[in-house]
């Protein structure tokens, strides 16, 4: 289970609507952070797949129907701290049909080190 409150809410909003919604949030369940790596203008949240997620993972097919051809990630949400000074994308990637990273770049300079208590995600 993913531990931050700020990762699960970026996947699970971002999974919403989505073709294999259900299927994707069964993924969620089981995830956990495997690391962090903040870039000084960003951060990368690394997920480690826990046993069972494999029943859930998308099919090649179903990856093309979500994504054709192109690459296997989603970008709709921005996140918002303007105390933070924060206005950053967020990208849900995917590799061989699992979510496996959550990619935060913030477009107006230094991204905090300590988790965001409070924040905004508006949809873009």
């Amino acid at each position: 289970m993913i531990k931050s409150e700020l990762i699960s809410t970026i996947i699970e909003l971002t999974v919403e609507s989505e073709k294999f919604e259900s299927q994707l949030l069964e993924q969620i369940e089981l995830l956990t952070e495997k690391e962090s790596e903040h870039t000084r203008v960003g951060l990368y949240v690394y997920l480690k797949p826990e046993n069972g997620i494999e029943e859930h993972r998308l099919s090649k097919s179903q990856l093309e129907q979500m994504f054709g051809e192109h690459n296997h990630e989603l970008t709709k949400f921005e996140l918002i701290n303007k105390n933070e000074n924060v206005l950053a994308d967020l990208t849900v990637h995917f590799s061989n049909g699992i979510i496996d990273c959550v990619e935060i770049w913030n477009k107006l300079g230094d991204y905090p080190k300590e988790e965001l208590l409070t924040y905004e995600l508006k949809k873009i």
